[in-house]
Order: C-alpha cells, then sequence, then structure tokens
C-alpha cells in the first residue's frame, strides 16, 4: 500500500507541476519538489514503521513515533531548504504540498 500511495503522490505531483508551469517554469519546479517533498517523506514513515516486519506491539508503537518525528523532521527540512536556499516560488510549493497530501488521503480512501 505504501508504494501504491507514493507512486500516486508522485504521479499528482507530476501533474501540478504540468500546471504549475503555465506560471512559469521556477513555479512548476516548485510544485514538483513540494509534492516530492510530501511522497519522501511518507516513504520514510513507511520505511520505518514497516521495515522491521512483525514486532511486538511495543516496538511498533515506538517505530510509528519515531517514524512520525522522521516524516516531520524530513519535511521541516526539505521545505526550508526550498524556501530559504533554493529560493523556489511558495504558491507553486504549497500547491505542489497540497496536491500531494490531498492525493495521500484519496489513496487511503480508495486504495484497500
Amino acid at each position: 500500500m505504501a508504494v501504491r500511495t507514493t507512486l500516486l503522490q508522485s504521479g499528482a505531483s507530476c501533474v501540478a507541476a504540468a500546471v504549475a508551469a503555465a506560471w512559469g517554469w521556477r513555479t512548476g519546479l516548485a510544485a514538483f519538489v513540494g509534492g516530492l517533498v510530501i511522497a519522501a517523506g511518507n516513504v520514510l514513515f513507511a520505511l520505518r514503521l514497516f521495515g522491521r516486519g512483525v514486532v511486538p506491539v511495543r516496538t511498533a508503537m515506538r517505530a510509528a513515533y519515531a517514524a512520525e518525528v522522521l516524516k516531520w523532521m524530513w519535511i521541516c527540512a526539505a521545505l526550508y531548504l526550498s524556501i530559504a536556499v533554493l529560493k523556489l516560488p511558495f504558491p507553486g510549493l504549497i500547491a505542489g504540498v497540497l496536491v500531494a497530501q490531498l492525493s495521500f488521503w484519496i489513496a487511503l480512501i480508495a486504495i484497500r
């Protein structure tokens, strides 16, 4: 399921980038980067949570907390670099983030 949601997020990021490119190539790039930041965060979460296979409940809960912290650290660092260092256009970046996150929620409902 993690692979399918990541592929859906990546595809949605490509579509968002193509639409945002109407406002310039940097805006399209920003939308693509924003979507991939969210997709990569979800990949990190899934790898940390499910990487060990079947484990005791206590270990699974610790892995879930650690996965969530890792994901948010990645998202904060990547968005900081995108905005402050690369100076990507904020509207395009946030559009990519929103499209990727919405596609994730839709995938959770549609893919079972």
